[in-house]
């Protein structure tokens, strides 16, 4: 009788768990105090690696297996590409072996535009260096990018927190020294990056572009040039001085791991202010590391990830502790 007794009410649970919406079971299950941001930077798919099939076949494979641990991944809010999917030069045939690897990606996404998206011509290279592309090729590369990935900048909110994301969308192309800069900005872009955070002053703020900013990279480090800069850098760093409120730069580029002492580095703050930039490496290499940002109500942490080892390197772990005034809300259950 007991036994009988026992098996309907089990069956009761059971019948109730299941009548309660889908929503409600994940709210209660993954709740929790913050939202996740993962970073997928040059991930330059299939490789530049072009001319030996088994390594190109390696890297491409390490790649897909990446991303299958980002999709098992329960918690994440936000998947952000940080610019250069495309495999070299942007050619339409290049956005669709690249979307065979971001349209894998069952997270939701988003996408911003880097150097080999658009700056870069389709021609033939000249010793192996890529030809800079002219005035009319940037317009139809940023062309492809819209169709294939969005907006070239925008904004999203994530809780109380700001996420502002910056492509170069500057069509002359200026040159520092015989090169063009990897990624430069339109006074249209800066006039709307003024206005975004001129409108959200109270809020924790993180950008999201290709290139980092001058002067936060190890100088003896080769990738310390001018052109891998977010130009133009004055105004920037004029935006960025009158807008407390921006804690994080994101940027990708400079393919810089955690075995480089740039990686984590005091030098990564820029210019005596409260910004961070924060580095991220390259998915080119024989190991691909991610970055997961986490947004807590009072604080961000930043966490790095081995795809390799699958494990966490704790020793790259930092805590950004939110300024009074920009306590965040926490995110709805």
């Amino acid at each position: 009788m007991l036994k009988k007794k026992f098996l309907q009410m089990t069956a009761a649970l059971l019948l109730a768990t299941c009548l309660i919406p889908l929503g409600s079971q994940t709210s209660r299950v993954w709740a929790r105090d913050y939202q996740r941001v993962v970073v997928l930077s040059d991930v330059h798919y299939g490789s530049k690696e072009t001319a030996n099939k088994a390594v190109r076949a390696q890297k491409m494979a390490n790649k897909e297996k990446a991303v299958q641990d980002i999709n098992s991944w329960k918690d994440v809010d936000l998947c952000v590409f940080t610019g250069d999917m495309v495999q070299l030069a942007g050619s339409k045939d290049e956005y669709k072996l690249a979307r065979q690897l971001t349209d894998k990606v069952t997270q939701p996404k988003t996408f911003i535009a880097g150097n080999h998206e658009v700056v870069y011509s389709e021609t033939p290279a000249v010793k192996g260096k890529l030809q800079p592309a002219d005035p009319y090729e940037r317009m139809t590369h940023i062309q492809s990018y819209k169709e294939n990935y969005g907006p070239l900048y925008y904004a999203k909110n994530m809780g109380n927190y700001l996420l502002l994301f910056l492509s170069l969308d500057e069509i002359e192309g200026h040159m520092s020294g015989s090169k063009p800069y990897a990624v430069e900005l339109s006074q249209a872009e800066l006039t709307w990056l003024k206005a975004e955070l001129k409108a959200n002053k109270n809020k924790p703020t993180l950008i999201f572009c290709h290139t980092p900013l001058e002067g936060t990279i190890l100088p003896d480090n080769s990738e310390n040039e001018a052109r891998n800069f977010t130009a133009p850098s004055q105004d920037i760093k004029n935006i960025l001085a009158q807008n407390p409120q921006v804690l994080i730069w994101t940027s990708g580029h400079t393919h810089t791991p955690p075995t480089d002492a740039s990686f984590d580095n005091t030098i990564n703050r820029y210019a005596g202010t409260q910004v961070l930039d924060v580095y991220n490496p390259s998915w080119e290499g024989n190991e691909i590391w991610t970055n997961s940002f986490y947004l807590y109500p009072d604080k961000i942490v930043i966490r790095t990830y081995s795809h390799k080892t699958h494990q966490w390197l704790p020793q790259f772990d930092r805590t950004i502790n939110l300024p009074a005034g920009l306590a965040a809300v926490k995110p709805a259950a």
